[in-house]
């Protein structure tokens, strides 16, 4: 119970932080500056979150043949708490980091702010929809029935 609702409150958390950094570069723009250093933490992000995201995957796929299941049914079926809120937690960071990445790539090319900030409202969806299923898929263990 706690681990997953510490994932939701952490995934929450991103979520607004993600939102009002979005917000805040489309009404406050700062100056862009190198890019270098950031493409460099996504590249080793990906690798490392893309890694987990494999790790996290195969157990569940094993837990749902185990358990004579498809993949989505046995996610959906929540039979696996902390699995499953690893793989999601994974998954929105892939997602999160390629979203990130393409929106730098346009905020460089066209030299403007608002891929950037867009990108950023992306990923605190992104966020907040994870949080949203992860809430769902494990309702009875947040509410203490398990």
């Amino acid at each position: 119970n706690t681990q997953i609702c510490s994932g939701v409150g952490i995934f929450c958390v991103g979520t607004g932080l993600s939102i009002y950094h979005g917000v805040t570069g489309l009404l406050h723009p700062t100056e862009m500056e190198s890019f270098y250093w950031a493409f460099l933490v996504l590249g080793g992000s990906l690798l490392s979150e893309g890694a987990t995201l494999l790790i996290a995957y195969n157990s569940i796929k094993k837990g749902a043949i185990q358990n004579k299941m498809s993949f989505v049914e046995y996610v959906m079926r929540g039979n696996d708490p902390s699995v499953n809120v690893v793989l999601m937690e994974d998954l929105a960071a892939v997602f999160g980091i390629i979203v990130a990445a393409g929106c730098m790539g346009l905020t460089k090319y066209y030299d403007s702010h608002i891929p950037d900030a867009i990108g950023s409202l992306l990923v605190g969806g992104i966020l907040g929809g994870v949080a949203s299923f992860i809430i769902y898929t494990n309702i009875a263990a947040l509410i203490g029935r398990i």
